[in-house]
């Protein structure tokens, strides 16, 4: 049975790249359309990082959609809409499931999922988003400097199927996405639920050091806040302060 949402490659460079040459090429895609890969050649995380996967074992997936009037400056319900579902997802299957921010996913103080969103503008508002997400499903060793990855497999035992996994986490997806556009302070409010490290002490590194803190909040421009051992509040955009894990 053909699924016509869902294409199947076994090979590419990146999932997000391929659907950007899709759209580049006038290929008639719908809201929701995907493409999953058994390997990546030259898959990428955020800010261009590395995304080590063996063949044929992990979840490489891309999806296209396609906001109705969403403003270039209110984008980030769109990176909590698609956190929400991969984590949707993995709730069923598992506990202990967070969101680092701004859109990793964690279980426990592991990372099991990344997701690369690219935007395209039309104006002042989004003409298109193309959402990569790369799920640790299978594999049971990782061989890059990376420091805390985990699987599904690892913390289950049980083996994924990609194609089954990647329809399930649309479905998520599709759920999370109308939130995004018609409730977003719903949305928002789940998400900061869903935080990793959320009103807890722990060690963070900005331009000026290592520091203590506790996160208090992530605004709805995405920056995050976090209260220092001073007291004083601390607001950053993303890459601006790392965790230290």
């Amino acid at each position: 049975m053909t699924t016509t949402f869902l294409t199947h490659l076994d090979e590419i460079e990146s999932t997000n790249e391929w659907m950007l040459k899709s759209l580049q090429n006038n290929k008639n895609l719908n809201h929701g359309d995907m493409v999953l890969a058994d390997f990546q050649s030259n898959g990428r995380g955020q800010i261009n990082n590395h995304w080590e996967s063996e063949r044929g074992k992990n979840l490489l997936c891309s999806v296209v959609l396609f906001p109705e009037r969403m403003q270039a400056k209110a984008q980030f319900p769109i990176s909590e809409a698609v956190a929400l579902a991969v984590a949707d997802y993995l709730d069923i299957r598992t506990s202990c499931i967070s969101v680092k921010w701004p859109n990793d996913i964690y279980w426990n103080d592991k990372k099991i999922a990344g997701i690369l969103i690219e935007n395209n503008l039309s104006g002042n508002y989004l003409s298109n988003c193309i959402v990569g997400i790369g799920l640790n499903l299978n594999q049971s060793e990782f061989k890059s400097d990376a420091p805390n990855p985990i699987s599904l497999h690892t913390i289950t035992k049980r083996f994924f199927d990609s194609k089954t996994a990647a329809k399930r986490i649309r479905i998520h997806l599709m759920s999370r996405f109308w939130q995004a556009e018609n409730t977003p302070d719903v949305l928002h409010e789940e998400y900061l639920k869903k935080l990793y490290r959320r009103n807890i002490a722990a060690t963070y590194k900005d331009a000026n050091g290592t520091f203590t803190g506790i996160i208090t909040d992530v605004e709805t421009t995405g920056h995050l806040v976090i209260k220092d051992e001073s007291g004083n509040l601390r607001r950053y955009a993303f890459k601006e302060v790392q965790f230290v894990l």
